[in-house]
């Protein structure tokens, strides 16, 4: 959910807000209450939109205080993910307006081995937010799309045939004192079994991990012996073993994607962007986008029947590709970096 404003200056998608303030202030509290948020950088849009947010309550500031962590000072003071969660839980609410491990500068942080920042421990130290009062608490604090653990959605979503095709990588165990992360030939002969089975887009395929955004660490190949080189090298430059997994696919044919607004409490849809990734494009929606706003809305229920407790409710963006088959598929869900504009 991102509490943000609609282009006409209402307010949208404030439920969360008020629930979360009001339920923490005391009845017979004299003092404010303090609300930590932990966001972006300098400029990030998601903080400002909060406060833009909050204001629209009409609250007296004498009530309460807000007060502010960014990716910025967590990266200027080496601050562990325990460090930002005690902060979170010492404030009378809590609210999370970006991608916890986003804008981290994982190898710095984890350079110092007390203040270990790998996902798995990331997920374990959110997990102490679930009953306090904010956003998200409770089971939503599992939401992958909320942790950009991705291959939780996309298998949800392969079963009915909605995303593309994906491999699944898991971190060999190590040998040789922890240096070396080598792939078995039996996960070497599944993987070419599966570039073998999935090569009708005639583009070669991508390997990216999940918890990213922006293209990082993504990278193409045509040659199915340089992907199971970059496999191994993955995972023995990921020292500090951030990376759980790594995920292949197709390449697409058809580089333009899709990147569709969804606010499912409102039934409202749009396009915010089409962009080509990585090469050329051709459109393959035209207005009224019926076929692409049914499947938007086919693939954002599949995901909520099969994932209850997932933040889909407020403003939510689906981005999707076309397949060379005419096929329309899920490429990522977004929701706290989703916004009105591109």
């Amino acid at each position: 959910m991102n509490p943000i404003q609609n282009p006409s200056g209402g307010a949208l998608e404030l439920d969360y807000v008020a629930e979360a303030i009001f339920r923490a202030i005391p009845r017979a509290s004299t003092s404010p209450i303090t609300i930590r948020l932990f966001g972006g950088g300098e400029w990030s849009a998601q903080t400002s939109q909060f406060y833009a947010a909050v204001q629209n309550l009409n609250i007296n500031k004498l009530f309460y205080r807000i007060e502010t962590l960014s990716c910025d000072d967590v990266n200027v003071n080496r601050h562990s993910i325990s460090y930002i969660v005690d902060w979170l839980l010492e404030g009378t609410v809590h609210w999370i307006t970006a991608h916890i491990h986003q804008g981290i500068q994982l190898q710095i942080i984890n350079s110092h081995k007390e203040k270990c920042f790998t996902m798995h421990e990331t997920i374990r130290q959110l997990q102490r937010l679930k009953y306090h009062p904010g956003f998200p608490n409770g089971d939503q604090l599992m939401c992958p799309v909320f942790l950009q653990d991705k291959i939780k959605y996309l298998n949800i979503l392969q079963d009915e045939r909605m995303c593309n095709a994906t491999y699944v990588v898991e971190r060999p165990k190590s040998t040789n004192n922890g240096n070396n992360y080598n792939l078995s030939k039996i996960e070497i002969d599944r993987i070419v079994v599966f570039l073998h089975n999935c090569s009708d887009e005639g583009c070669g395929w991508v390997v990216k991990p999940p918890f990213v955004t922006c293209g990082t660490h993504f990278k193409v190949f045509q040659c199915q012996l340089k992907l199971l080189e970059h496999l191994e090298r993955f995972f023995v430059d990921d020292v500090d073993c951030i990376f759980p997994y790594t995920m292949i696919q197709p390449c697409m044919s058809n580089r333009k994607e899709y990147k569709v607004i969804y606010i499912p409490s409102r039934s409202i849809q749009y396009i915010v962007s089409r962009t080509a990734r990585c090469g050329s494009g051709t459109s393959f929606s035209v207005r009224p986008h019926t076929r692409l706003f049914d499947f938007v809305r086919r693939a954002v229920s599949v995901f909520r029947e099969s994932c209850p407790h997932a933040i889909t409710d407020g403003l939510f963006r689906v981005d999707v590709f076309e397949t060379k088959l005419g096929e329309l598929v899920v490429n990522e869900f977004e929701s706290l970096d989703a916004a009105y504009y591109g």
